[in-house]
């Protein structure tokens, strides 16, 4: 005796096989063998297909049924099979990937009950967690259908709930355990390491969707109520764990503009209206100011994103001009706040790494708002000091922008240059393309009187310092002011303070005679182009002068050299020293005229010529 067979077995087996089939209905091409009865039993569409302009258009051929064309169906095949299976009472096969077809699909067939079904497991299977909802997100394709959006701002209300109660529950922003090291261990470290490795997951995947998902979570988040100026004033490592965000955790350059950007708009949000402005956030604002800075060299390629849209896998190439213009923005609001906060940071500005035109903008927006003391201005400049040697050591800083950031400061900031005089020599000495005047133009930053002795030692050894007039000057003007304190009968330390002011007198008549072949040097290009060659000083008879009198002093300092400890008589009766700074401070006025008077033999002083 032959088993009965209930409704639902019956239902599945014509379903499967197609007996008894009423219907054809055509989706993209393939043929489904179906009946009317349980269709319009569940589906509104079919219920109205006889009164619809698109209803039954033809009888198949080959079976005599009615022919049903449905072009263009959300959710495809795939969709409609499974949404068409629950009609015949057959126990819907949802998975994530599959699950918004079959919704797409039911949704256009007007079947309440298979997109009411395929919503629930939505709601179970993916906006039940945060995860879930990123992994949905990183491998949505859009259907082109109600949907997307459906789908989309579930997902992404998720994500931005997520996002603000990670934000608002965390006691403080700090790096996780594995950044943590020696006394900053002092907080809890279970939850301190699990809290800030949620929020650093959560903040890192958001900012690693396509961009359509990304920009509306992190607007989302930035419209929110937190208070970034309050969470991270505790956080002992805000730096390590924008560090271990920034450089470890994101795997492109889209993702590091985000997370900038929404960190930065959040700060920004709720900064203070009157100081203090930083507090102790200084290390949150300093730290974002200084990726800021790192990044935005590097965004000069089209970045490359990928997302789906109308069901196919599209590369898109987001020109980075869309990240740098508001990267640029941000970045000069970060500036123009830290800047005018200089003086109260809770750690030294020399600890970042800011680019010197970063730095040049901080000074500038500090020097501008004319608050800061004596104290304040010195520690500062003390700080851009070690930037410059910084730079120097490194060989990315131009001579102007090293020349700005020094004289941004009044002469009075600055005690001692020792630091600014080392950087300089690493600048030279790293810059092969640094030119003569170039040279010139740093040395002239440097007031000798504020070196230390041993550095004060090193750069009067240092042959293109020493060649500044002035210094030479100071130089001699020093030695006599010494001289003029050693007893006459001490002929050995008088011997001694003698011959440097000689050597200081004959560097300094060497570069009066190097600058004046200059001039005459000039004088005869300029000549030669306004065809007046017979008005020009005749270059020779100087240069002999000035070759014979070089050869004269050289002879007198081999000769003072070989004099006795018996000759003190002699050095005693010599004229004062204040007489030959002042006399090597002539020359170095004279020289500079000498080569514009025509046809006048001119002889330049000598400041040794009076020591016998």
């Amino acid at each position: 005796m032959a088993k009965k067979v209930g409704l639902n077995g019956w239902l599945q087996r014509v379903r499967e096989t197609g007996e008894h089939s009423d219907v054809v209905v055509r989706v993209t091409g393939e043929e489904f063998r179906l009946h009317m009865l349980p269709l319009r039993n569940e589906s509104g569409y079919f219920r109205d297909l006889p009164s619809s302009s698109n209803g039954i258009e033809q009888v198949d051929e080959k079976t005599g049924c009615k022919l049903v064309n449905i072009h263009h169906l959300p959710g495809g095949v795939e969709g409609f099979a499974i949404a068409v299976n629950m009609c015949y009472l057959i126990k819907p096969s949802f998975t994530v990937k599959n699950v918004a077809l079959v919704c797409a699909a039911a949704e256009f067939l007007a079947m309440e009950d298979v997109t009411e079904s395929a919503r629930k497991f939505m709601h179970s299977n993916i906006f039940s967690h945060w995860r879930y909802c990123v992994n949905y997100l990183q491998n949505y394709t859009r259907i082109g259908s109600p949907v997307d959006e459906y789908v989309e701002f579930r997902c992404q209300k998720v994500l931005a709930t997520a996002c603000v109660k990670c934000f608002t529950e965390i006691k403080h922003v700090s790096a996780p355990s594995a950044y943590i090291s020696g006394p900053l261990t002092a907080v809890p470290p279970k939850q301190s390491s699990s809290a800030c490795q949620t929020l650093t997951e959560l903040l890192v995947q958001v900012c690693s969707l396509p961009d359509i998902y990304a920009a509306e979570i992190i607007n989302t988040l930035v419209d929110s109520d937190v208070n970034l100026n309050l969470k991270c004033r505790q956080g002992r490592n805000v730096r390590r764990w924008l560090e271990s965000v920034i450089d470890d955790e994101c795997q492109s350059d889209k993702a590091r503009c985000y997370v900038l950007l929404c960190l930065s708009r959040m700060l920004l949000k709720n900064a203070p209206t009157k100081r203090p402005w930083m507090e102790l956030s200084s290390q949150y604002w300093c730290s974002l100011l200084e990726h800021a800075d790192q990044l935005l060299p590097l965004l000069g390629d089209p970045l490359k994103t990928e997302y789906s849209i109308g069901g196919s896998h599209l590369e898109v190439y987001r020109n980075h001009s869309y990240f740098k213009e508001r990267l640029i923005g941000v970045k000069a609001m970060l500036e123009e706040k830290i800047g005018e906060s200089l003086n109260e940071m809770d750690e030294y500005l020399r600890d970042y790494k800011f680019g010197p035109d970063t730095l040049m903008s901080l000074v500038e927006y500090y020097i501008s708002m004319g608050e800061y003391t004596e104290q304040s201005l010195e520690e500062i400049a003390g700080d851009v000091d070690r930037f410059l040697w910084f730079y120097a050591n490194e060989c990315s800083i131009s001579v102007d922008a090293f020349i700005s950031l020094v004289k941004a400061f009044p002469p009075s900031a600055r005690d001692c240059h020792d630091t600014i005089y080392g950087a300089i020599e690493k600048l030279i000495s790293t810059a092969p393309n640094c030119s003569a005047e170039e040279q010139q133009q740093l040395w002239s930053l440097i007031d000798h009187f504020k070196l230390s002795p041993s550095v004060n030692e090193r750069a009067l050894n240092n042959p293109v310092f020493l060649s500044q007039p002035e210094i030479l000057e100071s130089v001699l003007l020093h030695h006599s002011q010494e001289l003029a304190k050693v007893d006459d009968t001490d002929g050995r330390h008088l011997r001694h303070i003698m011959q440097k002011v000689i050597n200081a007198s004959l560097k300094l008549l060497e570069e009066n005679s190097r600058r004046s072949r200059e001039i005459l040097e000039l004088q005869r290009q300029y000549g030669e182009l306004l065809g007046c060659r017979s008005q020009m000083l005749n270059p020779e008879g100087i240069v002999d002068l000035l070759g014979k009198q070089h050869h004269s002093n050289l002879s007198q300092n081999s000769s003072l050299q070989r004099e006795s400890e018996t000759e003190e008589s002699e050095i005693s009766d010599s004229p004062s020293l204040a007489t030959v700074s002042s006399t090597g401070a002539t020359s170095n006025r004279s020289s500079s005229h000498m080569a514009m008077l025509p046809r006048r033999n001119v002889e330049p002083p000598y400041p040794y010529q009076t020591i016998s």
